[in-house]
């Protein structure tokens, strides 16, 4: 397991270390694999916030928790993640096994965006940056619905090119193929 544990407005000694590493522990044994971890925790006014992401192999997964203290948001972060990590295990076992994929689903044409017009001139506030490497659109909504996204940018493997995957408010899942003109 490799751990990375960052700080803001909270400094975490050798006991919280100690906590996250053996808490964190059973997710090696769980996947049988080499495991990414980065736990970011601050204190947010009352609350000691835990946010958790976990990689392995090509999947992340992602939670965050508050708390007034750090070793019960922390508890309800790896909670959290045990839910995805079992979800992502149904899922990924139903689609061995039945063989079907979100590729050979029923894709509506999504309904055109509407936009909206603002007094305001809209603000960026946080830029990220991430490596992407190709995937297929069904395991890039697995990997969105594990992170609880509602959309999930990736490099798509059959075409090459950056797509979307989202969800609709039907509850099934749009593709947004962009193309240059």
């Amino acid at each position: 397991m490799n751990l990375q544990m960052k700080a803001k407005h909270f400094s975490p000694n050798e006991v919280h270390i100690q906590y996250a590493e053996k808490k964190l522990s059973k997710f090696d044994k769980l996947l049988n694999r080499e495991v990414d971890i980065a736990v970011n925790c601050s204190k947010e006014q009352e609350e000691e916030r835990v946010e958790i992401t976990l990689q392995a192999g090509g999947f992340r997964l992602r939670a965050e928790e508050y708390a007034p203290d750090f070793y019960v948001a922390f508890d309800a972060a790896i909670d959290t993640l045990e839910r995805q990590l079992s979800k992502y295990k149904t899922r990924w076992n139903n689609k061995r096994r039945s063989g079907e994929s979100i590729r050979t689903a029923n894709w509506q044409n999504p309904t055109p965006a509407v936009e909206e017009e603002d007094d305001e001139s809209p603000q960026i506030i946080r830029v990220k940056r991430f490596a992407m490497k190709p995937t297929y659109p069904e395991d890039a909504v697995i990997e969105m619905e594990m992170l609880g996204h509602s959309f999930y940018m990736f490099l798509n493997a059959e075409t090459e090119k950056i797509n979307v995957v989202y969800r609709r408010n039907d509850g099934k899942y749009g593709l947004i193929e962009p193309e240059l003109y």
